[in-house]
């Protein structure tokens, strides 16, 4: 089952991106976004290692030519980062969300968006392929990751994951 993990504190210079385990670099654009209705949108934006510019669905599509590097961080530094990873087979019936390696329940939306430095009038954004209510207009690099839970007495929670 494929995985994907993003370590970070919220900040795209302290932010790693592992598929299935190994550390990929060449992300140019990240958005993982998931509810309870049944949306299921995971797709990256890459380099890849053929110089080429690669759209792909994360759970879905095979991540040709994606480069990889030796981890980024030692341990000590993992400490100080949240770890957010999401496994599935390529559809919301199949997908595990864990935080710190602790699976969570209760979750009616988690959305993820991670972009390094295009511009918001770029044609190539993932962005572009989707009018979510939840899309500003952003210039440059930008950070988002929020996830609601449904608590027991039936009210919602949002929180920032990193």
């Amino acid at each position: 089952m494929p995985t994907l993990s993003i370590e970070s504190n919220g900040r795209l210079e302290k932010t790693a991106i592992y598929y299935n385990g190994q550390q990929v670099t060449g992300v140019k654009e990240l958005m993982i976004n998931l509810d309870e209705d049944g949306t299921f949108d995971a797709l990256i934006q890459y380099q890849g290692t053929d110089g080429q510019i690669h759209n792909k669905q994360i759970f879905a599509d095979y991540l040709s030519n994606i480069k990889t590097v030796e981890p980024s961080f030692t341990e000590e530094d993992a400490n100080e980062l949240q770890l957010l990873t999401v496994e599935s087979e390529g559809d919301i019936d199949s997908c595990g969300v864990f935080i710190n390696e602790e699976m969570v329940d209760g979750i009616i939306s988690l959305y993820v968006h991670i972009q390094a430095g295009q511009n918001s009038e770029s044609k190539s954004s993932l962005l572009s392929l989707f009018k979510p209510k939840k899309v500003v207009n952003m210039v440059g690099s930008s950070f988002k990751s929020e996830i609601t839970f449904r608590n027991e007495d039936n009210s919602t929670e949002t929180e920032e994951i990193f």
